[in-house]
């Protein structure tokens, strides 16, 4: 009886119960973040294998990237490493595989073989190499472990893998710099009038800021393009009050003086074809070409400020005020390649009345020489002087006449 046994019980003893590997996204993976052309070795996920109840030995491992088409343009290669010693680090000793080439398909298979020992936890890398293709400029990728098969364990292993999938990464957007509109200290507070024909009129101070990037990117600032400028009026036939905009470079001190302390980039006026354009009651005003791409780069970290002066006809009046919309700004890589932040959409220079102003009230008008007044109330002294003096005379005459009248009897 015991013979009979025996093979079933050593049997029993050499079947291992099932271990299960737990696959989640590391907590240490990296925040949404921007990099530019030709970074390599750009850490894009890591994730989490724990394996529990035993060992778990691993064949291959899928990684899935989103945006596949693009991928394969972006993305010269990808690489996944595994910290088997788990001190945080990813060697190239515990690199998985070589280099694998991300086609269209959107899947990039890794085979080298690994196991997961019982209890403990350790991480996944994977980076990639982005390519110096620009038509990927402004697009986004992630990377997963799509499915519980995309951990590919040995034929007939008795093993399982959970966890919540897809288990994805966080973002990575190719850009060559991230930028913020930042409203200008100087900017005008409050609504104001002028006269017409003033000119150089304070009408919006902005500030364009070149954002440090999120580790690990590597971008490397706004080097400008174009600035279009908005000139809204409260009628559609006040276009033509508006004689002249000119960008300025801000000197430092948010104090606009023009040609005494800012430097004119670029005047336009409405004799600019393609550069001034009116659309109903909005002028849309373009500041480009060679006094723009002179400027200095804005680096990143780094902020400039210009002020935006504004002219006015001499014959109309109008309402206007003056804007800049972040999608108005546009570095040598487009609206894609040098991205703005989405807040704040616009930074406005407030309300500008153009009128004609009152005439201030006649001084009153000085004293001749002497003491003697000019004005009305001294011309009355000197009549009622005159009327005393002819009054006079006209007494003394009648005093010699009786007096001879007197002699002659």
């Amino acid at each position: 009886m015991i013979l009979r046994l025996l093979p079933l019980l050593l049997a029993g003893a050499c079947a291992l119960p099932a271990a299960n590997l737990a696959v989640n996204l590391s907590g240490t993976t990296n925040q949404s973040f921007a990099n530019k052309l030709s970074d390599t070795d750009v850490q894009v996920a890591r994730f989490v294998l724990q394996a529990s109840g035993g060992d778990v030995a691993v064949d291959a491992i899928t990684i899935t990237v989103s945006n596949a088409m693009a991928a394969a343009n972006a993305f010269t290669g990808m690489r996944l490493f595994y910290d088997a010693d788990g001190n945080g680090t990813f060697d190239a000793s515990e690199e998985l595989s070589t280099v694998q080439a991300v086609t269209g398909t959107g899947h990039i298979v890794f085979t080298e073989s690994f196991t997961a020992l019982n209890g403990l936890q350790r991480e996944l890398q994977v980076r990639v190499n982005i390519g110096s293709d620009v038509s990927v400029y402004g697009q986004a990728f992630s990377v997963s472990i799509a499915v519980d098969t995309d951990i590919e364990l040995p034929v007939a292993s008795p093993d399982t893998v959970s966890g919540t999938f897809p288990v994805t990464s966080t973002t990575l957007t190719i850009r060559n710099s991230v930028n913020q509109l930042v409203p200008g200290s100087g900017n005008p507070a409050s609504p104001r009038s002028v006269e017409k024909g003033s000119s150089n009129v304070a009408a919006l101070h902005v500030v364009l800021d070149s954002l440090v990037p999120t580790s690990p990117g590597e971008l490397v600032g706004l080097d400008l393009q174009a600035i279009a400028v908005s000139i809204t009026l409260q009628t559609a036939a006040q276009a033509t009050a508006v004689s002249a905009l000119g960008l300025w470079q801000d000197d430092g001190d948010t104090a606009f003086e023009p040609n005494s302390g800012e430097v004119l980039i670029q005047g336009r006026s409405p004799a600019d074809m393609g550069k001034w354009s009116t659309a109903g009651n909005v002028i849309t005003v373009t500041f480009d070409g060679t006094a723009i791409s002179v400027l200095p780069q804005i680096n990143t970290g780094q902020a400039r400020a210009f002020w935006v002066g504004i002219s006015f006809a001499g014959g109309a009046e109008c309402i206007c005020e003056v804007s800049l919309n972040r999608t108005n700004v546009q570095g040598v890589w487009g609206v894609n390649g040098d991205f703005f932040v989405t807040s704040p959409t616009a930074i406005t220079g407030n309300v500008i009345t153009v009128t004609t102003q009152p005439s201030a009230p006649k001084a009153a008008e000085a004293e001749g020489e002497g003491g003697c007044s000019t004005g009305p109330h001294s011309w009355s002294i000197v009549s009622a002087l005159l009327l005393a003096v002819a009054g006079f005379a006209s007494v003394l005459r009648l005093f010699r006449r009786k007096l001879g009248s007197t002699f002659n009897t």
